[in-house]
């Protein structure tokens, strides 16, 4: 197992709160300063397609299934070369314990680790939940038979037991609840065919005047983890011959490939034919990259010049300006890039590097859609290919202004 911090983008990891053959549980915060819980594969974990599935499926239910009083996942990435997923951190039995009940399945319900990881939380306030009695619940490894033993036990609440039973259990949960439905719509339906039959025989309600109809929600179009939401990507906007903030720009009529498929809220003009990389994104900050397609390299064409970007929402132009530093020291360490320096207007800091590899960095605070972004971009490649990275830098900055 390694002993290196995993590297993910956004958060910064401080404090292993469990070592474990498949999984580590890290503490962590945001770049803004908010307390995180992480889960991150180890890499034999990896190698080990259920164990990410599982995670996957219970990072997932996590998201889509919140309890009253539990926080919703923060972010998760299951194709990373660690998997990892990542709750928020809340006093009380909450965000940290939605990670728990995943990695008890995970780990296939080691206990002892379990409990390790409990007593590290309380001391960031998270209370572990009231468990019930060992001997009541079956468990999937073989234990020696314990003597009865005098204990007063605690009231618990109905969500606490079906929690303990459903990590316990696993897969049966569903089959259980399954029943439990069929025997509810089956009461259901015998109570509504009575009360029918009721108000068929009961002349003055059937000339009653109608109910109104109700009308259903419309089903959403796609489901995503949250907090991300899916971004709206602007029009394209064709090359006008207008200048740019610096160096060469894309004439009138340019023959440019439109790149709309990077779900970022702006398109982009590529110069060849383009393949958009999903490097990972949070409800804080989006990363892709786009590179020159070929069908001899999964990766993109060699020696070709690339772009990668990250994108931060704010709540209006104030708080974009406020967090640009933070962002910026965020996502050029990311890249391991220059931070932009150098303001080109009251939006834009821009910086060049002539030596190879000729790169040009640019932070940009626009409006999009109704809601304000900050964006950095990092364009790179070859020193003869300058004017192409220009052009594609002044793309960007035109789409976006």
């Amino acid at each position: 197992m390694s002993n290196s911090t995993p590297e993910i983008p956004g958060y910064q990891l401080d404090q292993r709160l469990l070592e474990h053959p498949l999984a580590e549980l890290w503490h962590g915060r945001t770049f803004t300063g908010m307390e995180i819980i992480a889960l991150v594969l180890s890499e034999d974990g990896v190698r080990d397609q259920t164990v990410v599935d599982r995670l996957a499926e219970a990072s997932r239910a996590t998201a889509l299934v919140p309890g009253q009083q539990e926080a919703p996942l923060w972010a998760a990435n299951f194709n990373s070369s660690r998997p990892y997923a990542i709750t928020q951190l809340i006093p009380g039995q909450t965000g940290a314990e939605r990670l728990i009940d995943p990695l008890d399945g995970i780990i296939g319900n080691d206990d002892a680790s379990l409990r390790a990881i409990r007593e590290q939380l309380s001391g960031y306030g998270a209370m572990p939940p009231t468990l019930p009695i060992a001997a009541d619940i079956p468990s999937y490894v073989d234990h020696p038979q314990q003597p009865p033993q005098a204990t007063t036990e605690q009231p618990q609440s109905k969500i606490d037991v079906a929690r303990q039973y459903s990590r316990k259990i696993g897969g049966w949960v569903y089959a259980v609840i399954a029943i439990v439905v069929l025997i509810v719509f089956s009461i259901a339906y015998s109570i509504g065919s009575a009360i029918g039959s009721a108000v068929k025989d009961d002349p003055t309600d059937a000339n009653g005047p109608a109910a109104p109809a109700v009308s259903p929600e419309p089903i959403p179009s796609a489901v995503l983890i949250p907090p991300v939401n899916r971004v709206t990507t602007a029009p394209y906007k064709r090359p006008d011959g207008s200048p740019g903030i610096f160096g060469a720009a894309y004439p009138a009529g340019a023959d440019v490939q439109v790149v709309a498929n990077a779900e970022l809220p702006f398109a982009v003009g590529w110069p060849r034919p383009p393949q958009v990389d999903f490097l990972g994104e949070s409800s804080q900050l989006i990363l892709r990259r786009i590179v020159t397609a070929t069908e001899y390299d999964p990766g993109g064409l060699k020696n070709a010049f690339k772009a990668q970007f990250a994108l931060h929402p704010c709540v209006s132009l104030a708080q974009c300006l406020s967090d640009r530093p933070t962002f910026d020291q965020q996502w050029t360490k990311i890249y391991e890039t220059t931070t932009p320096a150098t303001a080109k207007d009251a939006r834009t800091w821009l910086t060049v590097s002539p030596k190879a590899p000729y790169t040009i960095t640019m932070t940009h605070a626009f409006l999009s859609g109704g809601q304000w972004w900050l964006v950095g971009a990092m364009v790179y490649g070859q020193p003869v290919e300058a004017p192409d990275i220009q052009r594609v830098v002044n793309d960007i900055w035109r789409q976006t202004s």
